[in-house]
């Protein structure tokens, strides 16, 4: 099992789709800035067990386990949100900066102003990319568009 795996507790996929519902998830361009962005975070007040950075090959090997249980139906979601732009097309380019060395950081903020004070206190550590995950949608914080 992956660390990410064991941290969001198997509830991270929407339909078959990386979905970590309340959380934020920020990719940096390596481990050393995501584990220092962990620790900013850590140090404006946010709960160890609700703030890991993982390096890259982590994600990669976690993607693998989910694509080896979610079979022909997490397949086929997979094929139609990337068709129509959505949360699997962000997967798969985190998936490419995984494989090229980005580590990422995963922070749980259920609520709004969780979400505002994580972002504030990782967002001078210049990620490459940063949304967070809300039951109404992605929130695009850095990065994409």
């Amino acid at each position: 099992m992956s660390l990410i795996e064991g941290f969001f507790h198997g509830a991270d996929t929407e339909l078959g789709i990386f979905y970590p519902r309340n959380y934020l998830l920020a990719v940096f361009k390596d481990w050393a800035a995501a584990t220092k962005a962990a620790e900013i975070v850590l140090a404006h007040g946010f709960s160890p067990e609700h703030v890991v950075a993982t390096p890259g090959q982590d994600v990669v090997r976690h993607a693998a386990e989910h694509f080896d249980h979610d079979g022909t139906a997490g397949f086929l979601m997979r094929a139609l949100s990337r068709l129509i732009g959505t949360e699997a097309v962000y997967a798969d380019r985190d998936l490419e900066m995984a494989a090229k060395g980005a580590a990422f950081l995963a922070v749980y903020c259920p609520t709004e102003a969780q979400k505002r004070k994580a972002w504030e206190a990782i967002q001078g550590c210049s990620p490459v990319a940063a949304r967070h995950y809300a039951l109404t949608g992605i929130e695009h914080l850095a990065g994409e568009v």
